[in-house]
């Protein structure tokens, strides 16, 4: 199971709602069962995916703070990041400042960013002989490419 307190139950019903206005009739059957049970403030582990899946998508889209200001923007982030694509997002990022943490107190001796494609990117540093290659792409983040020497 995974618990709501009140105000994200309120965040992620009212993002829902948004959401349905939107979705054709039969493509929202899942979304209406996820609206159900958000009232309950307990969400069943089959619809995890589905409750991740509306999350980024009003935060991507901004959706949430239009909905809700802030507030249900910073709700759903938080409901967010409890979900497994959130943790793995949060796993991405903490592996990338490793790597990174180890380039502190050095000099940069390049630094260059390639528009792989929209919004996709590669971000190459180069810092006292140590070649670092960063993809950040709508799914996270990822070192690419790391050499010494």
């Amino acid at each position: 199971m995974f618990a709501l307190s009140e105000d994200e139950a309120v965040a992620v019903s009212e993002t829902l709602a948004a959401l349905l206005t939107v979705l054709p009739p039969g493509r929202d059957d899942a979304y209406r069962a996820l609206a159900t049970a958000v009232t309950s403030r307990e969400v069943g582990d089959e619809q995890v995916p589905l409750l991740q899946r509306a999350c980024a998508l009003a935060l991507e889209t901004g959706k949430a703070r239009e909905i809700g200001r802030a507030e249900s923007e910073r709700l759903l982030l938080g409901v967010y990041r409890r979900t497994p694509g959130g943790k793995a997002l949060s796993a991405e990022a903490a592996d990338v400042n490793k790597v990174l943490a180890r380039l502190a107190g050095r000099t940069l001796t390049s630094a260059r960013i390639t528009a792989r494609m929209p919004g996709r990117y590669l971000l190459n540093l180069v810092v006292d002989g140590v070649d670092v290659a960063l993809a950040i792409e709508p799914e996270g983040l990822e070192v690419r490419h790391l050499q010494t020497g």
